[in-house]
């Protein structure tokens, strides 16, 4: 048995460098048709500086192909009842093309990644560490589930819809009965589709569901005869954390766990070389070697003369040495007071002048130009852009190393990229700009790069505290760590 698990393994593994190398491949084919295609509008398009404020469009209508409407979707030039745009939200008021995928018109944006080091050793460190982010967010996830979790919530961290965990659930009803502390790995395919997923139930047993046709899963049960271990690992960085972790035998999945963990205090691409750490993990091994499973049990990193610790409670969270919550609380939406959907989201809604499938990945709210935009959760600003064919004026906020929105449409954005903001405060005024069919909000919520529905989705930092009981425990269990994880 101890064989088929490992041969499983080594498949996926094999499988997963694959998919690595062909995702490379065709982002490499992006970027230089990108810059051919902007060499060639260059030769060829007359550049007039009014274009980047003032560009004209025509609303969304089924003759929009051979007719030309004289109706502009700008608030600059609106040819429509000024009520209808300007004093409400249309009723449904939308756009199409909201995928940031063409040239921005103009662009304020911070790099809030890894900075490129001058040892060049550390330059391949941070390279291999953003190939790997980069792998990983393409078609791999893990998570350690938190009391209340269920598996909807773990699998939309991927952007899956409630319709796949209710398919696994109808075929196995043990996966209702998810428990704190577990840990889920899982895959999608070329389709975006759950393809695999391994629950790991407890140290002794190992359950997979593999796709075998559509909407059909086989279930595997495996009885594990490893052994767990506790162990302390230290070390000063070298290079990157990732690295320097690696060489101490952490595997990707635990280091995108204490990550995630410590997300909230330290920005993890911001330590830097000579920055102790020390990690206590939970580890298998099999004839006496790991096996890759594992679980960050609590961390402890020093960065410019402070100590940062993350601690993990049985109810699967992370704390700090008093039991204090780690992860912010997001407001549900980013408005003042509560607005109208003129569109939810749609991961299948099309097109209804193409009839081609286009994904709605937000919400819409139909407010008037000039409602503000509020922030939902502290965070830093990465992205202000103009996009005149599609997303208007947009702002893109990092919130962690997981979470970012993104506000598009806007009538004028009220921060610079790069700027710290706290929850609450303004960021923009919504708008009409780009294509769009009326005045409103298009609201995005990403996890892991990709869009979830920012309505139903199981936002961080709520419910996350502790009872007296079991605050109680949480602090003896911090005190034994913190003595373990001295310098």
């Amino acid at each position: 048995m101890a064989q088929h698990v490992k041969l499983a393994r080594d498949r996926r593994k094999r499988k997963s460098r694959i998919k690595a190398m062909i995702f490379f491949v065709a982002l490499f084919c992006l970027v230089i048709g990108g810059l051919l295609s902007l060499k060639h509008t260059a030769e060829n398009t007359p550049l007039d500086p009014a274009d980047n404020l003032d560009g004209q469009y025509q609303a969304l209508t089924p003759t929009q192909s051979s007719t030309q409407s004289t109706t502009s979707s700008t608030e600059e030039n609106a040819q429509v009842p000024a009520k209808t745009h300007h004093q409400q939200g249309s009723i449904d008021a939308t756009s199409y093309d909201d995928e940031l995928l063409g040239i921005d018109d103009e662009v304020d944006q911070v790099d809030l990644g890894d900075k490129l080091p001058e040892d060049a050793q550390n330059a391949v460190d941070d390279l291999l560490a953003a190939a790997d982010q980069a792998k990983r967010i393409s078609d791999q996830f893990s998570y350690t589930v938190v009391r209340g979790d269920k598996l909807k919530d773990v699998l939309e961290m991927s952007g899956l819809e409630d319709e796949t965990s209710q398919i696994l659930i109808a075929s196995y009803p043990e996966l209702k009965n998810l428990k704190a502390g577990q840990q889920i790995y899982w895959i999608l395919d070329n389709e975006n589709e759950l393809e695999y997923l391994n629950w790991l139930v407890s140290e002794k047993e190992e359950r997979i569901y593999e796709l075998k046709e559509k909407g059909k899963f086989a279930r595997q049960i495996l009885e594990k005869k490893s052994i767990w271990k506790k162990d302390v690992l230290k070390g000063k960085i070298e290079g990157s954390l990732r690295a320097s972790l690696n060489k101490l035998g952490l595997d990707n999945r635990q280091i995108n766990q204490l990550s995630t963990a410590l997300q909230w205090q330290v920005n993890v691409s911001s330590l830097s070389k000579g920055d102790n750490f020390a990690v206590l993990v939970t580890r298998e091994y099999l004839d006496n070697k790991l096996t890759g499973q594992g679980n960050v049990d609590a961390i402890h990193i020093t960065h410019n003369g402070t100590s940062y610790y993350a601690i993990q409670a049985d109810n699967g969270r992370y704390y700090n040495r008093q039991g204090e919550t780690i992860g912010k609380g997001f407001a549900r939406t980013p408005l003042q007071r509560q607005a109208r959907i003129s569109s939810p989201f749609n991961p299948a809604r099309r097109h209804p002048v193409t009839g081609r499938v286009r994904p709605h990945k937000g919400v819409d709210f139909a407010v008037p130009i000039g409602t503000p935009v509020i922030l939902p959760a502290d965070g830093v600003v990465e992205k202000v852009a103009y996009q005149a064919g599609g997303a208007g004026r947009y702002i893109v906020v990092r919130h962690s190393r997981v979470y970012q929105t993104v506000y598009m449409h806007l009538s004028k954005p009220l921060v610079r990229a790069g700027q710290s903001l706290k929850r609450g405060e303004r960021i923009a005024l919504s708008g009409n700009t780009g294509i769009s069919t009326g005045a409103h909000l298009h609201y995005e919520f990403h996890i892991n790069g990709r869009a979830v529905n920012p309505m139903t989705v199981k936002l961080p930092g709520t419910n996350s505290g502790m009872g007296d009981k079991e605050r109680k425990n949480f602090l003896v269990k911090a005190k034994s760590a913190e003595r373990l994880l001295k310098f």
